[in-house]
C-alpha cells in the first residue's frame, strides 16, 4: 500500500487531501495555558467614528480606536478612552456593536497601578464576537477573549489576545491534543509566510501539539510555511477562523520559521573611547556626545515602553541632583522607540526628571545609536564616560537599591554625601 509520502516520492504528484480537524474556540485559552502575550498597539485619534451615534459624557477630549477581531461585516469595535488630568480614566467599548458606548457599563478600568512612576491601567479582560467572511456575509463567528491594557506615558492602547482553538489533530498518521493560537489579536488564524525573512515582519502563529500525551504540548509548529516534523515535510491548511485545519505531506520547501537570536556583541571596555554621535535633543537642535568633554557623562539609554527604564528613571534622577554641581551630566537618550510616543512622555515628565534627554533619529530602526555604536542589546543600559570621554563603566538593568552607578562615579573621584 502507498503512503501519501511514497505516492509524492514516486510519482511528484501532491498528496491526496488529508480530512480536516475541526477544533473550537475557547476564549480564554491561551491564557489558561499561560502562554504569555504578544501586546499589539491600537492607534488612538480624535477623530470619531463614522459608527458611533451616541456617547457618555466625557470630562475631555476623548480619544478614539478601532479593535478588528476577524474579516467580517461585524468584526470592528470601537474604544473610546477618557483621560482627565488628575482623574481616574475611563476606556468605553461598544461591545454590542450598537453605535452606543453609553450603554456598555460605567467606563471603570477596574484596576490602577504605579508602574515605575507611571500610570498602568488595566489590564481589563473582555469577551467580544469575533466575525469572519467577506464585510458583506458572515461565514463564522465565535467568543474571543482579549485584555486591554493602557500607559500614562504612551500614545497607543495595548491588546493582547487570550483565546485560543483547542481539539484534536492529526499529524504523521496520529491524532494528538492540540491547541492554535494567533498572536497579532486580529482573529486571523490562516496567515503565510514564503520566507523567514518575510516571517520576521508579523507575528508567529503557534500550533501546539500534545506528541508526548502527556499534556505539556511539548511540540510547537509555527504552521504559517511548509515544516519539518520527525524529518518530514508538512504543511498546514487553516481556516481563516482557524476552526479547520488539515496537516498533510507536502513536497514543498520547508522553511525554518525558528527565530534567530543575534550573537550579543560585548559591551565597550573601561578605557575605551566613546564614540560620538547626534542624536535630537529635547528644546531643539542636536545633541553631541563631544559636546561634554571636560565633563563626566552619565548616558542612560532607555524607551517610554520599557517598564525597568521606567523603574530606573527616579534614580538616575536622584544622582544627578546630588553630582550635577561636581561636573556631572547626565544624557538620557531614547532608542528603540517612536517619536510620538517620546514626544508625549517629556512634558508629561518634565516636573520629575530634569537632566538632558535626547532621541535617537533612527527610532526603531534596528541601525541607532546604542545599538551600532555601544553595543546595547538590552535596556535600560547606563554608561559612565569620563572627563576625557572615555568609558569608565557599563551597567545593565537596574532593580530597586541598585547602587552601581554611584560606584562608578565615585572611582572617578564623585563624592556623595
Amino acid at each position: 500500500m502507498l503512503t501519501a509520502t511514497v505516492l509524492m516520492a514516486l510519482t511528484g504528484l501532491p498528496a491526496p487531501s488529508v480530512a480536516a480537524d475541526k477544533l473550537t474556540m475557547d476564549p480564554k485559552g491561551a491564557v489558561t495555558a499561560k502562554l504569555g502575550y504578544y501586546p499589539v498597539q491600537i492607534a488612538l485619534s480624535p477623530n470619531k467614528p463614522p459608527q458611533i451615534k451616541k456617547e457618555p459624557t466625557y470630562m475631555t477630549t476623548p480619544k478614539y480606536g478601532v479593535i478588528h477581531l476577524g474579516n467580517g461585516p461585524k468584526s470592528e469595535y470601537v474604544v473610546a478612552l477618557d483621560e482627565p488630568e488628575g482623574k481616574d480614566w475611563k476606556i468605553y467599548v461598544d461591545k454590542n456593536q450598537n453605535g452606543n458606548l453609553a450603554d456598555d457599563g460605567d467606563g471603570g478600568w477596574g484596576n490602577k497601578s504605579d508602574r515605575g512612576g507611571r500610570t498602568m491601567y488595566g489590564v481589563l479582560d473582555l469577551t467580544l464576537r469575533a466575525s469572519w467572511g467577506t464585510p458583506s456575509k458572515e461565514t463564522s463567528h465565535a467568543d474571543y477573549g482579549i485584555g486591554l491594557y493602557r500607559f500614562s506615558n504612551l500614545a497607543p492602547l495595548l491588546m493582547y489576545r487570550e483565546a485560543a482553538r483547542t481539539g484534536m489533530v492529526s499529524l504523521a498518521g496520529k491524532s494528538y491534543k492540540a491547541m492554535l493560537v494567533e498572536n497579532d489579536a486580529d482573529g486571523i488564524f490562516n496567515k503565510t509566510v514564503t520566507s523567514a525573512d518575510e516571517a520576521t515582519k508579523s507575528r508567529p502563529v503557534w500550533l501546539r501539539v500534545d506528541t508526548g500525551n502527556d499534556g505539556k504540548y511539548a511540540t510547537t509548529i509555527d504552521p504559517r510555511a511548509p515544516f519539518n516534523y520527525d524529518g518530514k515535510a508538512y504543511e498546514a491548511i487553516i481556516s481563516e477562523d482557524g476552526a479547520s485545519i488539515s496537516i498533510q505531506p507536502t513536497m514543498k520547501a520547508v522553511i525554518d520559521l525558528t527565530p534567530k537570536q543575534p550573537e550579543a556583541k560585548p559591551l565597550l571596555k573601561a578605557g575605551v573611547q566613546a564614540p560620538d554621535f547626534s542624536a535630537e535633543k529635547w528644546g531643539g537642535g542636536s545633541l553631541h556626545l563631544s559636546d561634554y568633554k571636560g565633563q563626566i557623562v552619565v548616558l542612560d539609554f532607555w524607551a517610554t515602553w520599557c517598564g525597568p527604564c521606567q523603574q530606573s528613571m527616579p534614580h538616575i534622577e536622584s544622582v544627578f541632583k546630588s553630582v550635577k554641581n561636581q561636573g556631572v551630566t547626565v544624557l538620557g537618550v531614547c532608542v528603540w522607540d517612536d517619536k510620538a510616543a517620546y514626544e508625549e512622555w517629556v512634558p508629561k515628565n518634565k516636573e520629575k526628571y530634569t537632566f538632558q534627554f535626547a532621541f535617537d533619529p533612527a527610532g526603531r530602526g534596528a541601525n541607532g545609536i546604542a545599538s551600532t555604536m555601544f553595543n546595547v542589546s538590552g535596556i535600560p543600559t547606563t554608561y559612565i564616560i569620563d572627563k576625557d570621554g572615555k568609558v569608565a563603566d557599563a551597567i545593565v538593568g537596574y532593580e530597586d537599591g541598585d547602587k552601581r552607578v554611584e560606584e562608578a562615579l565615585k572611582k572617578l573621584g564623585v563624592k556623595f554625601d
